[in-house]
């Protein structure tokens, strides 16, 4: 097969840089273009020794080398505002984007600017991108797929880190309806440092991260909407419009990569862990990237560390009802840059875990 000509729009962040790792692992995708802003002209290798093989005296070149656009697809890795900026240029110039900013996670530009508090600027893209997440999104995926085969430019709009193992832990509760629709569905979630990115501050520097496990983002995190969004999705009785209510609560903890969530459920009918299990069982029984694990081993980071891979379980506490789910990714793999190169995978009509069939280190 021909090699894809992909490109790296922020390749000097995290997100970026494991990119940048993924890709040149991978069988068919070809890494031709890296771009830094100022960092611009400095060889990868020398930010992220680990590269120097991968990409000798390779140079990263500006956010808007002409290179980008002879690319069949091109990552964004960039916060959001920059996302959207990006992909209006590459998708004027027939370049299918995977973007990991939060700048098309909604279909609706009204919504994403009553979160994100800033104006969307290429709404006509939003109207048309679909979400980056492969086990609950995958007909669209598929879809997209279709258009980019024909020469059109396509934009997916990966989901983030908190939402991804969120999304995994309840996708088959929510599936098989068995989520109460009045009661809110609680999370907690807890992310490493490199969530935060690259750049560090009072809260990230090591000083302050470092043996200290923090809540933050209170009381309404801008990612519970978008978790609400896709548990919505799921749900049978909601997925005409309907709302299910979402507490969030993420942390901070003195890793360097790794996300664990825990959802809890309260269950609309009576349930026990033997039996939510084999429903877990059998919902991802397919998936090529999530594994449930045995009845009472419990998802942890270091067993995704560096991998594509999502671990699930569940448990039910019986007395209350209330079903406990469990997803642990890791939250630049998983989370980030493995998820979007799974995104690129589908839309280049790739088996969706090529390049990505990762082991995590032991111990």
């Amino acid at each position: 097969m021909d090699s894809i000509r992909v490109g790296i729009v922020g390749a000097t962040g995290f997100a970026g840089a494991e990119l940048a790792r993924l890709i040149a692992q991978h069988p068919v995708f070809e890494a031709v273009a890296l771009t830094a802003g100022a960092e611009a002209g400095t060889e990868i290798g020398k930010l992220y020794p680990a590269l120097e093989h991968a990409y000798p005296k390779t140079t990263l070149v500006p956010h808007d080398d002409e290179s980008l656009l002879s690319c069949d697809v091109v990552f964004t890795a960039v916060p959001h505002t920059a996302g959207m900026q990006h992909a209006q240029r590459l998708a004027e110039a027939g370049v299918s984007v995977v973007d990991l900013s939060a700048d098309f996670r909604f279909s609706d530009k009204d919504r994403y600017e009553s979160i994100y508090k800033t104006t969307h600027t290429a709404p006509e893209l939003l109207e048309h991108a679909v979400y980056g997440q492969p086990e609950t999104m995958r007909a669209e995926l598929v879809r997209l797929a279709e258009e980019h085969a024909q020469g059109d430019a396509v934009v997916v709009g990966c989901a983030g880190c908190y939402v991804t193992a969120s999304i995994l832990a309840a996708a088959p509760a929510m599936h098989a309806g068995l989520a109460q629709e009045a009661s809110p569905v609680i999370i907690d979630a807890i992310s490493g440092v490199t969530g935060a990115g690259r750049k560090a501050t009072a809260k990230t520097h090591f000083c302050s991260a470092d043996e200290s496990v923090e809540a933050y983002g209170l009381p309404h995190h801008r990612h519970a909407p978008e978790i609400a969004q896709a548990y919505a999705r799921l749900h049978p009785r909601l997925d005409d419009g309907g709302l299910v209510h979402v507490i969030f609560t993420p942390h901070l903890a003195p890793l360097r990569r790794g996300l664990l969530s825990t959802v809890y459920i309260p269950l609309a009918k009576q349930t026990t862990t033997r039996d939510l299990h084999a429903l877990y069982e059998k919902h991802y029984a397919d998936e090529a990237l999530v594994s449930v694990l045995p009845e009472g081993v419990w998802p942890k980071t270091a067993s995704v560390e560096g991998t594509a891979r999502a671990h699930v379980n569940v448990s039910v506490n019986e007395e209350e009802q209330v079903a406990v789910c469990m997803c642990a990714i890791d939250n630049l793999g998983k989370g980030a840059s493995a998820q979007a190169v799974q995104c690129a995978n589908i839309v280049c009509g790739l088996p969706e875990n090529t390049g990505l069939e990762l082991l995590a280190c032991i111990p």
